[in-house]
């Protein structure tokens, strides 16, 4: 007649402990005395294995990088606002793309930026500052946001009311019609300027609005003009004031620009 299996053994020989319970069980001992004592082991052995393993090392988080597979997130409703942009800019740390030449900016050289939810381009990078500013945001889901600033003297150093010019447009990206490839966050720098040159060349609907020399304009063009007054409600309060994520990024740019950007080109 064979003998129960000591608990001992439990931690010499697991697997032998537990079919020596089951033949318990086909010899004829009470299942319920067998079911205790297969509960028991359980517990006995979770508690062996949690006492002689060692806790194991994560590895150290890494900046995350921009994976071009990555599934897109669900487009949110309404045009894409200014504040909306600026809070994308300031959502994760960016990556360089590139320096060169930009649509429609004649002596200054662009700087490229992206994160995982946009890229953003500093139409104006230049190592010694100017009195005008410019950011373009592009969103792959939302569209494009231009804010432009000027001042009398170096914008970053000046507030809301120093501006004789603050102007914001906004617009969404291009549909099949416009027959522009979709801009993706893994472009290269010449694929982003080719992309802003299609834009460009196109005329594409978009709303604008803000101040230019001290006097107000606004407006929505082509199919985008029945919504001039849900843009302008989305922008009328950052236009008045602008806010702190806008100075925020204004120093991340020309902190950025002492580091990528070059002098204008005469």
């Amino acid at each position: 007649m064979s003998h129960p299996p000591r608990y001992s053994q439990l931690q010499r020989d697991p697997w032998r402990f537990f079919q020596r319970l089951f033949a318990d069980a086909r010899g004829g001992h009470s299942s319920e005395r067998v079911a205790e004592k297969v509960i028991h082991a359980a517990l006995v052995l979770l508690a062996v294995a949690c006492g002689t393993s060692k806790p194991s090392e994560q590895p150290p988080l890494r900046p995350s990088v921009v994976d071009a597979q990555k599934p897109a997130p669900t487009p949110e409703s309404g045009l894409y606002s200014a504040q909306e942009a600026l809070r994308d800019v300031l959502s994760g740390e960016l990556e360089y793309i590139g320096t060169g030449r930009w649509p429609g900016v004649e002596r200054s050289r662009a700087c490229a930026f992206r994160n995982q939810r946009v890229v953003i381009v500093n139409a104006y990078c230049t190592l010694n500052e100017a009195q005008a500013f410019r950011i373009d945001v592009y969103s792959p889901q939302r569209g494009r946001v231009r804010i432009y600033a000027e001042a009398r003297g170096a914008v970053s150093a000046r507030e809301r009311g120093d501006y004789f010019t603050f102007l914001v447009e906004s617009s969404l990206p291009p549909g099949s019609a416009a027959r522009i490839p979709p801009l993706t966050l893994a472009m290269p720098y010449e694929e982003l300027r080719r992309y802003e040159q299609r834009r460009y060349d196109a005329f594409l609907p978009g709303c604008f609005g803000g101040e230019q020399n001290d006097r107000q304009i606004g407006g929505c063009l082509d199919a985008l003009a029945p919504r001039h007054s849900e843009w302008n409600a989305q922008n009328r309060s950052f236009l008045d004031h602008a806010n702190a994520d806008w100075y925020r990024v204004i120093r991340q740019m020309r902190a950025l620009a002492a580091r990528y950007g070059v002098n204008p080109v005469d």
